[in-house]
């Protein structure tokens, strides 16, 4: 989050999408704690934006993870692997 509010504010003060971006990412972000057992609690509206009720995929990204419902990671997950493939093409 440091590293993408660095890049919003080092756009021009004049642009437009400056405000859009910094509005729009506050007013989606929500800041969790970790309890004593290690485990984050999903705020209500988010769990439900993203249709998880019961289980949830944790999707490792490197430096950060993103949870998903099982159901539609699973059709992410078949799409990223046809894309993954010319991905590692162009990185050659």
């Amino acid at each position: 989050m440091a590293e993408l509010a660095r890049d919003i504010n080092g756009m021009p003060a004049g642009d437009p999408n400056k405000g859009v971006l910094k509005r729009f990412i506050g007013s989606e972000s929500v800041q969790v704690t970790v309890d004593k057992g290690g485990r984050i609690c999903l705020p209500e509206k988010m769990a439900a934006a993203a249709g998880i009720q019961g289980e949830a995929v944790l999707v490792g990204l490197l430096d950060r993870f993103e949870i998903w419902n099982p159901e539609r990671y699973e059709k992410v997950r078949s799409s990223d692997a046809i894309m993954a493939q010319e991905a590692f093409k162009m990185m050659e």
